[in-house]
């Protein structure tokens, strides 16, 4: 596409046509990368994000046919690096900065891996037994299978986010 409208639909700014063109190069690793330069979480948006009402919606191809089915790429892409094993780059320098993130849910596992790539000391404190919020709890398997969601959670984990279960922030331990 000369001017793809596919990025400004992405709420995380995924370079769309970047990835794609990695894969239509079969350079699915190259395809991954390029996925989790803005999304931690690719093989859950692949599943569960309504593209169709925000990628797919801007797709320039969808003005004259059908749009070009970027869920199911990412999906797709996702699921080729859980089958062959994430690959981890070396991390950046620690900051010494430590952070706290309460809840472990979507936006707490992406913000946790988004700081933790940065540098910092990031700990995750969920109130109930199983990490993943939302995604653990509210999304069917059949919609969202649970391996998926830990192998996402794992990679959060591999980023060097830690996870306490178990904790109420004002309970089990305060906020000092």
């Amino acid at each position: 596409c000369k001017v793809p409208k596919c990025i400004g639909g992405c709420p995380v700014g995924v370079e769309i046509p970047r990835f794609i063109g990695r894969i239509a190069e079969e350079d699915f690793e190259g395809a991954i990368r390029i996925i989790k330069e803005k999304n931690n979480l690719p093989a859950i948006c692949g599943r569960v994000c309504p593209q169709e009402k925000q990628c797919e919606a801007g797709c320039i191809l969808g003005k004259r046919a059908e749009p070009v089915a970027i869920g199911s790429l990412e999906r797709f892409a996702a699921d080729v690096e859980l089958a062959a094993g994430v690959k981890m780059a070396n991390g950046p320098e620690p900051t010494g900065i430590r952070i706290a993130v309460v809840g472990s849910g979507p936006s707490s596992l992406t913000a946790a891996g988004d700081l933790a790539r940065l540098g910092h000391d990031v700990t995750i404190f969920e109130a109930l037994h199983i990490a993943g919020g939302v995604l653990t709890y509210g999304i069917p398997e059949f919609r969202l299978p649970k391996a998926i969601v830990n192998a996402e959670i794992d990679y959060v984990k591999k980023l060097g986010v830690s996870i306490e279960t178990n904790v109420i922030i004002g309970k089990t331990i305060s906020i000092d």
